[in-house]
């Protein structure tokens, strides 16, 4: 029977006039009231569905008053109430009825004897109990719209996924957070490439500082050297290092080329001014002797003269060789120094190179952190659209599960796409790496 037909045998309409027409009418409500309640306890597809907080209810209470021949409706009670977090619905008249546990039947029972109880009624009136609208569910994983859904019976899981946009499916705002996703994937990863990098070069700078003869890489480069990336790196790295080595040692065997040809030069000056010296000792000997004849008369004086100049002629020469031997000594010492000068070079470069490496490992630092903190965060608020630019190495399946609340206590459930879902469920949707094992279906409670 539907509602208005209802309402018009409450109201009376054309009973109350026709007397012998009661005993039907009292037989069609007392027949409505027995549909009501037949259809409020079967509001779950059959299933004796249980009442839970934040379910709204639809409570209809009527008296069948023989004197008058009509059915007295309780208005205050008639209407939606919300089930309290307590498990009670607060109810004019009567007060707080306990519905936790209960079934509709069993409530509606519940809401005539308290009735009946409290105002002294001779007959207990007839209520009427349905669900108007069910607790929510919820949604949560990898899903394109994690949230808060509005329950209707007979929903599965595969439905509820659907309301929440499916599992791995996107909208544009999950496009843009991919896109973000990919770019802050592609910079770790160039960070890393980098970070690599100067780890490599700083190998080969140590190498340089500490005089080593090839360049020793640490390990998180060796374990790699399979990677033809990072093996590059290291092979030119070192051909850097030799090239570097080499360099400077032609430079330095230049040097000392000129270093050796000085001290032959020097040595031959040293043999050239003995020579020089045993020379002047023998021309100043034969000056002295040619200065004791002239003083005897017994020489000219043009031999003495000659004598002299041979010794002034030598004596010259050996200055010579004198200042000769100075400035070879000194082209040694600079020699030395421009060898010295090459060392300090090389040692400088290394250590200007070291000084930005420094710099550049503390800005590859604070990048990565920075990138690693976006990805982060891109998982908290997006875990789905993170998990679909997951690199696998073999095809990933989804794992759902119900959080359910069975006999006080909160249970988790594995659950199929066909399986029944219940008002207040939360269904989650993760990752998982094995093979697809088939789910058990889950009873309703």
């Amino acid at each position: 029977m539907r509602l208005s037909s209802l309402r018009e045998v409450v109201r009376g309409r054309g009973l109350s006039d026709r007397s012998n027409e009661r005993p039907s009418c009292k037989a069609a409500v007392s027949a409505a009231f027995l549909a009501i309640a037949i259809g409020a306890g079967t509001a779950h597809a059959g299933e004796e569905y249980v009442p839970g907080p934040q379910d709204t209810l639809k409570v209809r209470v009527y008296e069948w008053r023989p004197s008058t021949g009509t059915a007295f409706e309780w208005a205050p009670l008639t209407g939606d109430f919300v089930v309290s977090s307590a498990g009670n619905l607060s109810l004019p008249i009567i007060g707080n009825v306990p519905v936790a546990g209960k079934t509709l039947e069993q409530i509606s029972e519940t809401i005539g004897e308290r009735l009946q109880n409290e105002v002294g009624l001779q007959k207990r009136p007839s209520a009427s109990v349905e669900i108007s609208s069910y607790r929510p569910l919820f949604v949560t994983g990898l899903v394109a719209s994690p949230g808060k859904y509005n329950y209707s019976p007979g929903l599965t899981v595969i439905q509820a996924l659907s309301m929440a946009g499916g599992i791995g499916s996107t909208d544009a705002s999950m496009i843009s957070l991919q896109r973000d996703a990919l770019s802050s994937k592609g910079q770790v990863r160039e960070l890393e490439a980098e970070r690599l990098g100067l780890v490599a070069r700083q190998a080969r700078v140590d190498a340089v500082l500490n005089a080593a003869s090839s360049v020793v890489f640490p390990q998180e480069l060796t374990s790699r050297f399979n990677e033809p990336r990072f093996s590059k790196m290291m092979e030119e790295e070192q051909s850097l290092f030799e090239t570097r080595e080499r360099s400077m040692m032609t430079e330095i065997d230049a040097l000392n080329r000129a270093k050796v040809l000085a001290n032959n030069q020097i040595d031959a000056l040293k043999e050239k001014a003995a020579s020089l010296a045993k020379q002047i000792d023998l021309a100043s000997k034969d000056l002295n002797t040619v200065n004791k004849l002239v003083s005897q008369g017994l020489t000219v004086s043009t031999r003495q003269l000659g004598a002299n100049q041979t010794v002034a002629e030598l004596e010259s020469r050996n200055l010579d060789v004198s200042l000769a031997t100075l400035k070879t000594e000194q082209d040694l010492a600079k020699v030395d120094q421009d060898i010295a000068d090459v060392h300090n070079r090389y040692r400088v470069n290394a250590l200007t190179e070291a000084a930005e490496l420094r710099d550049r490992f503390a800005s590859n630092t604070e990048k990565t952190k920075t990138a690693g903190d976006q990805l982060k965060n891109l998982e908290v608020r997006a875990p789905s659209a993170m998990a679909s630019l997951a690199e696998e190495k073999a095809p990933y399946t989804f794992l759902m599960t119900v959080n359910r609340i069975i006999d006080g206590t909160m249970q988790t459930l594995v659950v199929g796409d066909n399986d029944p879902v219940m008002p207040g469920d939360m269904i989650r949707v993760q990752q998982r790496e094995e093979p697809t094992v088939t789910s058990t279906d889950v009873s309703s409670n």
